[in-house]
């Protein structure tokens, strides 16, 4: 039976712009399925970019013929500036790196991360309770953002600067913005290079670099190195040659597992606290199950797994906001898919919010129920209708890392305040490289009594 081409969006055949999808990339696909199928495509000026929330298209690209498709465009803007690290190298050096850098988050790892996560937390703690109040509104996407960076920073270098934190963290942004924007908008390249845009980026950069091969250069040099993340990849050798990483390698590995490290896991935090707002119910059950657990203290790593629900109600929020909640491939042959031709070149989007939110896998979708996660439910879907950190040999290296981190950043909030959103704000998904709140999101944080 000869291939059939794969279908346009309904509306979209004569767009070289969708409108619908430049608005709202992320409300077009899941509108677009019961309209279109899960299998579709749409023009994007010269390139055509098939959209998907289809398993079997999923399965077949990141895991049965993975070694056929390369990262897309976003990828590729990403690169200009977090250079080639695990995020966005591809092939041999990415195998290379993969193999050198995987043994620092093996599960053997953890405890010990986890100390230094119990630290810092505890820390930022002190911090907000010092500034939280009745009357006193906090953006606290931006305060998970400061907490996971400190984290982070910490693990990876043995510091938390905070001039230095700001600066990597404003970084971090606006190559998001601008790797986003050029994929959706490739026709403003020229525009960004006039009014200064991609200047600033360039500056932050120099900065950035300028701080990061001091540190490398002194760790490099130290008779006596700290036990972080950074000594590990420093110590890093290749299992053929017996080489290490060079400096500038050194550079992009650490910048991508900063920019991974703490942006998913802050995202994660702020989405999940909006709907714990929302659902005072589920809000109840969760405090309870803290309480009974911990008897007031703090988390210990033993304990995380007795917080059984704390990890459905992470589950469930990463279900309806997933960090990774879209990524493409470009084919590098021609293939076939469920019957359909795939061309040399195609780009293929996988929309893992629209996944997510499949009524095929996930009944009555646009509900918060952490009940879907409880023990045993797993079997009851297919094994990728969930996929927050992607999947397939390029599944987030950091996933475990981020889920600790997440899971016990959760416990100390909800032990020691109470958060209420302030009304009147429109919260709206940005999708850049993780899903973000577009402009934060505003909440009352009020201490509670000891």
């Amino acid at each position: 039976m000869p291939l059939k081409a794969v279908p346009f969006s309904q509306g979209s055949r004569f767009q070289l712009i969708p409108r619908e999808f430049i608005r709202d990339p992320l409300g077009f696909v899941v509108r677009q399925v019961p309209r279109s199928g899960d299998l579709f495509q749409i023009r994007l000026l010269h390139r055509t970019i098939l959209l998907t929330t289809n398993l079997e298209a999923i399965r077949h690209v990141l895991q049965v013929n993975h070694r056929n498709y390369r990262k897309g465009p976003l990828f590729r803007h990403l690169s200009l500036f977090l250079g080639q690290g695990l995020l966005t190298s591809e092939g041999d050096l990415w195998r290379r790196q993969r193999q050198m850098i995987q043994p620092a988050f093996y599960k053997n790892q953890l405890p010990g991360l986890f100390e230094i996560m119990s630290q810092t937390a505890l820390g930022f703690c002190t911090d907000l309770r010092q500034r939280a109040g009745d009357e006193t509104s906090l953006d606290i996407t931006r305060e998970m953002m400061q907490v996971t960076a400190d984290i982070v920073l910490h693990a990876l270098f043995s510091t938390t600067m905070e001039k230095d934190r700001e600066e990597i963290y404003q970084y971090v942004m606006d190559v998001q913005d601008y790797s986003m924007y050029m994929t959706t908008h490739p026709w403003m390249a020229p525009v960004w290079r006039l009014n200064g845009r991609r200047r600033k980026i360039e500056a932050r950069k120099a900065y950035f670099d300028e701080w990061i091969f001091r540190i490398i250069a002194e760790r490099r040099q130290a008779t006596k190195r700290p036990d972080d993340l950074l000594t590990m990849l420093v110590e890093a050798q290749d299992a053929e040659s017996g080489a290490g990483m060079s400096d500038q390698q050194l550079r992009d590995e650490a910048i991508t597992l900063f920019a991974a490290g703490h942006e998913t896991s802050a995202n994660a935090l702020s989405w999940t606290l909006m709907l714990l707002t929302q659902h005072p119910d589920i809000m109840q059950k969760l405090v309870a199950e803290i309480a009974t657990v911990l008897e007031g203290r703090p988390p210990a790593w033993e304990d995380l797994p007795r917080l059984s629900y704390t990890r459905q109600v992470m589950e469930e929020s990463m279900r309806l906001f997933p960090p990774a909640h879209a990524f493409g491939r470009i084919a590098m042959a021609d293939d076939a898919i469920m019957g359909y031709r795939i061309p040399k070149g195609s780009s293929v989007f996988f929309s893992v919010y629209g996944l997510h939110r499949n009524p095929d896998y996930w009944p009555d979708p646009e509900r918060f129920d952490p009940n879907r996660f409880a023990p045993g439910k797993e079997k009851e879907r297919p094994k990728l209708a969930y996929m927050p950190f992607g999947a397939g040999p390029r599944m987030c290296i950091g996933n475990h890392f981020a889920l600790v981190e997440i899971q016990l950043l959760l416990v100390l909030l909800l032990q020691r305040f109470s958060f209420e959103l302030v009304p009147g704000q429109q919260i709206v998904p940005q999708p850049l490289v993780t899903l973000k709140p577009r402009d934060g999101i505003l909440m009352k944080v009020k201490n509670k009594k000891s």
